[in-house]
């Protein structure tokens, strides 16, 4: 069986802001950041 490599994600404090901005905004499927996005 093959072992697949772990490596934990490397997300930074302002990818976890923009995240949350995104969530509290309201605008999940739609709005600025998903046009901004694709």
């Amino acid at each position: 069986m093959k072992k697949v490599p772990f490596s934990p994600p490397d997300i930074t404090e302002s990818e976890v802001n923009l995240v949350s901005e995104a969530l509290r905004s309201g605008w999940i499927t739609t709005g600025p950041k998903t046009k901004e996005f694709e």
